[in-house]
């Protein structure tokens, strides 16, 4: 099922300031900054935007006399043909990927100030009117990290306060968005498999820490296994992190591994670059000059280039792998799903574990600009994604081939995949891990049963929040 998670791929762009009849815009307009930002807004619509054939129909029957956050959603929901620009949500309601927001000037920065924790966007409960906030991941030498929070610790406290119906909604932005000045948490900890739990308060401060996207990197060393096994859970495509990225492929590819598995349950998407450099890592100089993907925009796009293509680089290594195996979950979307299909564009072997994918085989110029004093991010829909043979068509999602929440061939099920239990790389107690090690070496891991249920008895899922924008991006500043 399609969820809340906004993936953008952009390649360079310029923009314009034509001027409009007078129709397109209202005598009295709901402020200067509104008009400026919806101006920038129907630039870019009538001239990018892939379904900008009935943008052109349709744009004078546009409502301009609203303000800029509500606009474009207005006016997309004015249209017939753009089906493939999100999806409708388990209200009943039309979610979006294209979006405009105002964004801090140091959204690159590969540091940032806060506690350090991701959320899971699941909030289970936890007994009569408790609930409990799920850790997705905790980035390395964070104020989190450094206090001994670790992913698929169960939160049930906050300030000493249970964490309740009422006060869900504000505990969890307190501790994914950083809002609270200092944090002191209840941690529930359970090791689905071992049969061990343990209760804790801990405190933390904000701080200062790097926000690399590569969770876990390594050789899994697994028992009665004589070949090797690379691991790396990725969970967003950041061109800043390019060059950590391909340090870190290449020490793989230093030891000799003779399979990889790469982790993106939770990888939404993120820059067409980094998604080139990590398949180029993967694939060696064997492939350098072939293409992973076709970005293909409307042909009245004035802006770009009818079709783009990505082609593979020579970074001087491979990780020669004799196979591929992709975690994946309904939060695998946009170019983690381009890294999907532009493997088997190339007819390199991919096997797929966990459930089916977002289906956003979409993506967006992202341009950037002060207007009126705010600095607007603006990402509309510019282009559809084929991979070397032309194939993109995997708007519903991509099924995989061991589904990890019905029977599969290991007998391994976790009915709340992907809620997280354990540490990344720990595949006791990670299903969708020990699947794929057994689907390698053709049995499971020690201690490997099946899990059925949440990460601690009595727990199943209450609620669900969106999860924070991620992207796919080439950049453009303006």
């Amino acid at each position: 099922m399609k969820r809340l998670i906004f993936i953008i791929a952009s390649l360079a762009v310029a923009c314009t300031s034509p001027s409009f009849p007078a129709i397109d815009r209202p005598s009295t307009p709901t402020s200067q900054e509104d008009m400026a930002i919806i101006d920038y807004i129907d630039i870019r619509l009538e001239k990018e935007y892939f379904w900008l054939d009935e943008v052109l129909e349709r744009s004078d029957y546009f409502n301009r006399r609203t303000n800029w956050e509500e606009y474009l959603d207005d006016a997309l929901l004015m249209l017939d043909t753009n089906e493939d620009d999100g999806y409708i949500n388990s209200k009943g309601q039309r979610v979006f990927y294209s979006y405009v927001r105002e964004i801090d000037s140091d959204t690159r920065a590969t540091s940032t100030t806060g506690f350090g924790i991701q959320l899971h966007y699941t909030i289970i409960g936890v007994g009569d009117e408790r609930l409990g906030l799920v850790v997705e991941h905790v980035y390395e030498g964070s104020p989190a990290a450094k206090a001994g929070v670790r992913r698929g610790d169960i939160i049930t406290t906050r300030n000493g306060s249970q964490i309740d119906m009422n006060n869900y909604v504000s505990t969890f932005n307190a501790i994914q968005n950083n809002t609270a000045a200092t944090l002191e948490i209840g941690i529930f900890r359970q090791c689905p498999l071992e049969g061990e739990s343990e209760v804790m308060t801990l405190s933390l401060d904000k701080g200062t820490y790097e926000t690399t996207p590569i969770a876990s990197c390594h050789v899994l060393r697994v028992e009665s296994c004589d070949e090797r096994i690379g691991y790396m859970a990725y969970t967003q495509f950041k061109s800043e992190h390019n060059s950590e990225l391909v340090v870190m492929l290449q020490e793989l590819a230093s030891n000799d591994i003779d399979h990889f598995i790469l982790d993106l349950r939770t990888n939404g998407g993120g820059a067409v670059t980094a998604a080139t450099k990590l398949v180029s890592a993967m694939l060696g100089s064997e492939y350098a000059g072939k293409t992973l993907c076709e970005l293909r925009r409307n042909p009245l796009n004035t802006s770009s280039e009818t079709i783009s293509k990505c082609s593979l680089e020579d970074l001087g290594f491979g990780l020669g792998a004799k196979s591929i195996t992709i975690i994946c979950s309904e939060n695998t979307a946009s170019a983690s799903e381009l890294v999907i299909e532009g493997l088997r564009g190339l007819d390199v072997p991919v096997t797929l574990i966990g459930t089916t994918t977002e289906g956003k085989n979409c993506g967006m110029d992202v341009t950037r600009r002060t207007i009126s004093g705010k600095y607007i991010e603006y990402a509309p829909i510019t282009f559809m994604c084929f991979n070397a043979k032309g194939f993109g068509d995997y708007g519903e999602g991509i099924v995989p081939d061991l589904d990890m929440v019905a029977d599969n061939s290991w007998g391994v099920i976790d009915e709340y995949y992907p809620l997280p239990r354990c540490g990344w790389g720990d595949y006791t107690n990670d299903a969708a891990l020990r699947v794929a090690i057994a689907n390698i070496t053709g049995s499971l891991p020690a201690n490997a049963t099946s899990t059925r249920g949440a990460a601690s008895s009595g727990v199943e899922p209450y609620d669900t929040l969106a999860r924070p924008y991620i992207g796919t991006t080439l950049l453009v500043e303006e």
